[in-house]
């Protein structure tokens, strides 16, 4: 998983268009577990997204820096596997993370649930 603060990115999102072009430094997030989910009701509805992602590199270094990305709205970039790769997220609607540290070992684990106007998009750069 990667995320890329909205303030770093620059975007060409085409309402509709099944991909947006992101130019920017991705910073990759390691996690040992994730889920992404997104499903419509309706045609031309409301699209749920949800994730939920578990760091299990809680070193102060790694925690202090995902900590810093985190606080901030963005794009995230997610390969799936299936092989596709999505960025959830657009420069109008951005992402925002909430977190929780929790269990023994300790663990971080990041998510998001959110309306959207559409799916996640296949990625393509400038």
């Amino acid at each position: 998983m990667c995320f890329l603060p909205i303030a770093d990115a620059s975007v060409g999102n085409f309402p509709g268009a099944d991909f947006i072009r992101v130019r920017g430094d991705w910073e990759v997030i390691g996690i040992s577990s994730g889920e992404f989910k997104e499903s419509c009701d309706t045609s031309g509805g409301v699209v749920k997204q949800e994730l939920k992602a578990v760091v299990t590199d809680t070193g102060k270094a790694n925690m202090g820096r995902i900590q810093e990305l985190v606080r901030q709205e963005g794009l995230v970039l997610l390969d799936l596997s299936n092989g596709d790769c999505k960025v959830v997220g657009t420069d109008q609607f951005p992402v925002s993370f909430s977190t929780e540290y929790a269990g023994s070992p300790l663990k971080l684990t990041l998510s998001f649930k959110r309306d959207s106007a559409e799916f996640a998009k296949n990625l393509k750069s400038f």
